[in-house]
């Protein structure tokens, strides 16, 4: 199944270095099949729906013109991601101020009143949204966009058992934030 997809992936790459019909058919659908996921990545990367939307249209201007450049392609949803992480992480280094697990912890604590299960969500993403940048990143690639070790590490260039520390420690810190509101839940 994945042989015919990179087939058809390496057809629509060769197409858009040919003529102009040719090039936005093939991007169009490329973009239909990938922008779905490159947005949920980036927008659990932002944490901001409008950030995500421009990042996600500079992503795939920067692959539009990487592939009209005859650079070579051969992973187009790796090439993509590659793209999306580097435009996120920089957004994040230059636009996003960090605040502390602490901070937000002692925030939501002064509100005595009981979570419902929506709430509880928000917490979660709230959780993810306040990790370290690179605990972060591990714990969306893994379970957000199911990426496996191996593809985790090409992309990021870190080795595989440090991505693994990476993924089980975001999963202890979201887990050990949440903590207090999953027992009061409980009771």
């Amino acid at each position: 199944m994945r042989t015919d997809q990179d087939s058809h992936e390496k057809k629509l790459i060769k197409a858009l270095q040919g003529t102009h019909d040719e090039s936005e058919k093939a991007f169009t659908e490329l973009y239909q099949y990938y922008a779905h996921s490159v947005y949920s990545f980036i927008l659990r990367m932002t944490g901001k729906i409008v950030v995500s939307e421009d990042l996600l249209q500079e992503t795939f201007i920067k692959f539009y013109n990487a592939t009209r450049q005859d650079l070579l392609v051969t992973n187009v949803r790796g090439f993509l991601f590659m793209i999306a992480r580097n435009l996120s992480l920089n957004w994040r280094r230059d636009e996003h101020p960090t605040v502390s697990v602490d901070d937000i912890l002692i925030e939501i604590e002064g509100h005595h009143h009981a979570i419902e299960q929506d709430e509880l969500l928000n917490l979660i993403n709230h959780s993810l949204d306040l990790l370290e940048l690179e605990y972060r990143e591990a714990f969306i690639l893994k379970y957000y966009q199911g990426y496996s070790y191996e593809e985790m590490s090409r992309l990021t260039g870190d080795t595989i058992p440090t991505l693994k520390n990476r993924v089980w420690r975001a999963k202890e810190k979201i887990q050990n934030s949440l903590r207090p509101y999953i027992l009061e839940l409980q009771s």
